[in-house]
């Protein structure tokens, strides 16, 4: 798909591939958002999916590769869990995900069990830096009764601090705000991007009639997540020698690298945003 597009397109700049991409994809999010329930989890299994599967390839030919085998599926479970609300089921999915994958690992290299303990904890990094956050994202569109309202919320920081750092830094950026993890980030555009996320964050709560003062503290916070969130991936592709995240035939968001370079923010956004909520009984 990637591969077509470029050819096709050679004289598209990369700002054009992002916003055709952006054109195309943004209607199906909005409407899987709208919809919820079942749909919205259709949409986010494979988004998942195929975001854990580039985390385990950017590490392969390394020691410390997790398994996308047992990790992918323990995913998927706790999504369902949290779907259906079963706390058990994704307790007992990750550590039969950690016995599974040591039995894998041990058999594959036998003599070699610090190495299989080493591939156990990334493939459980995995979960944790991927499946959680997107089960979390669908826990917080099927909270009642404002769920799409929160979800909009995230969506507002996560695409608000993204597009404005993107475009201000274009502009106006000329101090480079993390040269040696991501060099075309710069401190204008980060500054730009956590003012553009903030004011439509606002707006929603607000019109949505949910504003209360004890919102204030994540939505400030909010895009300093998107921002480390971003960071963060970039640092994993600098760490194992990558340029985008996507694996060969995968490239889901031409102009934009992989899914995880996609969802990057949103992964730490969401977090951020569930745990706040959860901890004062909102969600």
């Amino acid at each position: 798909m990637s591969n077509k597009l470029h050819s096709k397109n050679k004289g598209l700049t990369n700002f054009q591939v992002r916003v055709i991409t952006a054109v195309i994809l943004l209607p199906i999010v909005v409407l899987a958002s709208v919809l919820g329930g079942f749909w919205f989890l259709a949409f986010m299994l494979p988004v998942m999916s195929i975001g854990m599967l580039e985390f385990y390839v950017m590490e392969k030919d390394t020691t410390m590769q997790g398994s996308s085998l047992t990790g992918i599926p323990t995913g998927i479970i706790i999504a369902l869990a949290f779907f259906f609300n079963i706390a058990s089921l994704w307790q007992i999915a990750l550590l039969v995900c950690a016995v599974l994958t040591l039995i894998l690992e041990m058999f594959r290299q036998p003599k070699q069990f610090h190495r299989a303990l080493a591939q156990v904890g990334i493939t459980i990094c995995g979960i944790l830096y991927i499946a959680f956050p997107m089960t979390f994202l669908v826990s917080i569109r099927n909270s009642d009764p404002d769920g799409l309202v929160w979800i909009a919320v995230v969506y507002a920081i996560t695409w608000g601090t993204d597009t404005f750092a993107y475009l201000t830094g274009r502009l106006f950026g000329k101090t480079k705000l993390a040269p040696l993890i991501s060099p075309n980030k710069t401190v204008e555009g980060a500054i730009g991007g956590i003012f553009g996320a903030w004011i439509p964050t606002f707006l929603i709560l607000i019109a949505s009639g949910i504003f209360q003062p004890i919102l204030i503290p994540i939505v400030l916070i909010g895009p300093f997540l998107a921002v480390g969130g971003d960071l963060f991936e970039s640092a994993l592709k600098r760490f194992f020698k990558i340029k985008d995240s996507y694996v060969k035939g995968l490239n889901l968001f031409p102009g934009h690298g992989g899914v995880l370079d996609r969802i990057d923010a949103l992964l730490w956004v969401t977090t951020g945003i569930y745990l706040y909520l959860y901890l004062f009984g909102i969600v």
